[in-house]
């Protein structure tokens, strides 16, 4: 479900630019001013190109180490995670938290497409109903979040998420999902492989019958032909035997015609016997 919008990527993209000229020459009390930059900006929502750098890294063996945590809360924590740990951490400011409960909104999001509002208030620490739908339209319209607003069940339907960090201890199980993603795709691959060997064999089967069936026909249709025209009754027989076609019917006629024949030439005969008798 985890998408990043063409919008977000187009802002990301034009503002890390600027970021990334920013932090090559850059340490200490540098890193820090980059970061309070990055986490001030309106349109950058992913951290991970800046939270990797080495000079960034290095600023964790510092004094200045919480502004490289404030930055790890702000690539893949939430706004609890802040809260938590709010006394040892800078203080940010009310557009900052606004911006951390929109990311904190795409967190929840990813995880169900049918988010409570009551759920989103407890996340978020926000009372208000107007403020949290308010937040969420700000978030759809920064393409965080591709979703509705159910106000009827107090619910946020969600579509689409854009995608955000991930935590360094979770991309052992992010490879070990893709890995089972890859063997999935290659058992369907191979399925798929073998039912289009057995389509093509059955494609190959079914023409080869059709051939016959139309060979079949053909060769029929040239005996019934000669069937039509021929005048031997024994090369009619035959071809009728070829053709599977019952001749007993004609057989039966044609018994009966020379019965009927061999009778009337017998009663012509007695007749004309018994006329010579009396004659005699």
């Amino acid at each position: 479900m985890a998408l990043i919008s063409p919008k977000q990527r187009t802002f990301a993209k034009k503002h890390f630019v600027e970021f990334e000229i920013l932090l090559k020459n850059s340490s200490g009390k540098g890193i820090v001013s980059i970061i309070k930059r990055a986490i001030n900006s309106k349109h950058l929502f992913v951290f991970g190109e800046i939270l990797n750098r080495e000079n960034v890294q290095n600023l964790k063996k510092t004094e200045d180490k919480k502004w490289v945590e404030l930055l790890e809360i702000f690539a893949f924590g939430t706004f609890q995670d802040y809260q938590k740990r709010k006394s040892e951490l800078p203080e940010i400011t009310e557009f900052q938290i606004h911006k951390l409960r929109m990311l904190t909104i795409v967190s929840l999001a990813y995880s169900t497409k049918h988010v409570p509002y009551s759920v989103l208030q407890k996340e978020l620490g926000i009372s208000e109903v107007r403020e949290l739908e308010d937040l969420i339209i700000d978030s759809i319209y920064m393409g965080l979040i591709v979703a509705k607003l159910d106000q009827k069940e107090s619910m946020l339907e969600v579509q689409e998420t854009m995608g955000r960090d991930v935590p360094p201890r979770e991309i052992g199980g992010v490879v070990s999902v893709l890995e089972d993603w890859l063997k999935n795709i290659e058992t369907l691959l191979d399925s798929l492989s073998e039912k289009g060997k057995f389509a093509t064999l059955v494609s190959e089967e079914t023409e080869k019958k059709k051939k016959k069936i139309e060979s079949d026909i053909d060769d029929k249709k040239k005996w019934i032909n000669i069937l039509l025209t021929t005048e031997s009754k024994q090369e009619a027989f035959k071809i009728k035997q070829y053709l599977g076609i019952d001749d007993d019917d004609d057989e039966d006629e044609d018994e009966e015609f020379m019965g009927r024949r061999g009778m009337g030439g017998m009663m012509r005969m007695g007749g004309m016997g018994g006329r010579f008798r009396k004659f005699f």
